[in-house]
């Protein structure tokens, strides 16, 4: 059946592209996935692109890298072409020995195709500098390029009271000490996102020794696996991920390089006579009663900062250790 329309009706209808245009981006603007974290910290940026411009595909995205997210690495997407711009930073990081003073400043992912009525995710990886304050901001400010016209999500607060944003740039909060992202537990817990850590403990070491070992319980509630790729204490120089098997009546120790693996939904235990944490090149011993704080980074990004209570030499049967174990550890050869 045809239908007619007044003059008026098809004046309205006409504005609407336009209207939605104006309006709608102001609450589906690009916003980072995890919009908190802490100083010093791992971080994957991973920004949500929901709409096209109006209902045009997107076809390219470029982000400018804020100063203090430091040694960034963009993940590539298949069918997009990648470029990245490196710079130098305002002032220099210190980060797993190496001071950084220039990085990835811009990344762009173009040529590709983005519907509107489709949604995509863009990836990079990096660190937050260190002395970066709590209750600052770090914002992401975002160019979306479609086939038909262009978004600017590059504007950012002034400190004027009750400002309202056209287009906001992503933003990332960072942790104050006790905040929820940066929550630590003196009994060996500690959560971040998906990731929980419960159980965690370290055991003493003799006068003289150069390494120690920790365990730990990582549960995984994600729908996506993870893997624990590192860690690191300021006691330490340097830390592993260690298997201890036996074979042949003989015990032998390797270090996993590639981490281990946290299924979705899963979880792992590291423990006595198995899979380990291993703190080496020790500055000062690992006295029982005390506590050594531990970064545990994942491969997702995650980082969890865990307070390990020391437990002493000879074991707590109730955790599973034995003083074999103890011997094993300071004097095996890695």
């Amino acid at each position: 059946m045809k239908r007619s329309y007044s003059s008026q009706t098809l004046a309205t209808l006409a504005l609407l592209p336009f209207v939605a245009l104006a309006g709608g981006p102001a609450s589906a603007h690009v916003t980072l996935e995890q919009r908190e974290a802490a100083p010093g910290a791992a971080y994957k940026a991973v920004l949500k692109v929901p709409h096209g411009c109006g209902t045009s595909p997107t076809q390219a995205i470029r982000v400018e890298i804020p100063e203090g997210f430091i040694n960034v690495k963009p993940m590539p997407k298949p069918g997009w072409s990648l470029a990245s711009v490196k710079g130098a930073y305002a002032t220099s990081y210190p980060l797993h020995g190496r001071t950084l003073t220039e990085g990835v400043k811009e990344i762009t992912w173009s040529e590709g195709n983005l519907p509107d009525e489709h949604y995509d995710e863009f990836v990079a990886a990096g660190f937050l500098g260190k002395d970066l304050v709590g209750g600052s901001s770090l914002y992401f400010k975002v160019t979306q390029t479609c086939a038909e016209g262009e978004r600017q999500w590059v504007d950012v607060p002034d400190g004027t009271e009750g400002q309202k944003l056209a287009s906001p740039a992503a933003v990332l909060r960072i942790a104050a000490a006790g905040d929820h992202a940066a929550a630590k537990d003196a009994g060996g817990a500690a959560k971040s996102g998906s990731l929980a850590i419960e159980g965690a403990w370290a055991r003493a070491t003799p006068q003289g020794a150069k390494v120690g070992a920790g365990y730990l319980t990582v549960l995984n509630t994600g729908s996506a696996a993870d893997t624990l790729i590192g860690i690191a204490a300021p006691v330490a120089g340097k830390g592993e991920i260690h298997d201890m098997t036996m074979t042949d009546g003989v015990m032998r120790m390797r270090a996993l390089p590639e981490g281990i693996e946290i299924p979705a939904g899963g979880t792992v235990t590291l423990a006595p006579g198995g899979k380990h944490l291993m703190f080496m090149d020790l500055k000062e011993p690992l006295v029982s009663g005390a506590s050594l704080p531990v970064t545990l980074t994942f491969k997702s990004g995650a980082s969890v900062e865990v307070t390990f209570p020391i437990r002493p030499i000879g074991g707590d049967k109730k955790h599973g250790g034995t003083t074999k174990d103890d011997h094993d550890h300071h004097h095996h050869h890695h």
